[in-house]
């Protein structure tokens, strides 16, 4: 909803022209950025030390997308 909400207000207001839309936008812009400064820091998942010789990979597998793609 909220995402919704921001394009929707961002190009009603910030490329459309609509003050109201503007002000919308604003308000979950500042939202999102309070929200993002309130994480503080990430959280350590796994720490290990490496001895000389090994190696670390990191790899991310992307879930295929759930329903019907517009």
């Amino acid at each position: 909803m909220w995402r919704y909400l921001y394009r929707r207000a961002q190009l009603k207001g910030l490329f459309g022209g609509s003050r109201a839309w503007t002000v919308l936008w604003a308000v979950i812009f500042v939202r999102r950025m309070l929200r993002k400064a309130g994480r503080g820091e990430a959280e350590t998942v796994y720490s290990e030390a490496l001895r000389p010789g090994e190696q670390l990979v990191i790899t991310h597998e992307r879930h295929p997308p759930k329903g019907r793609r517009r």
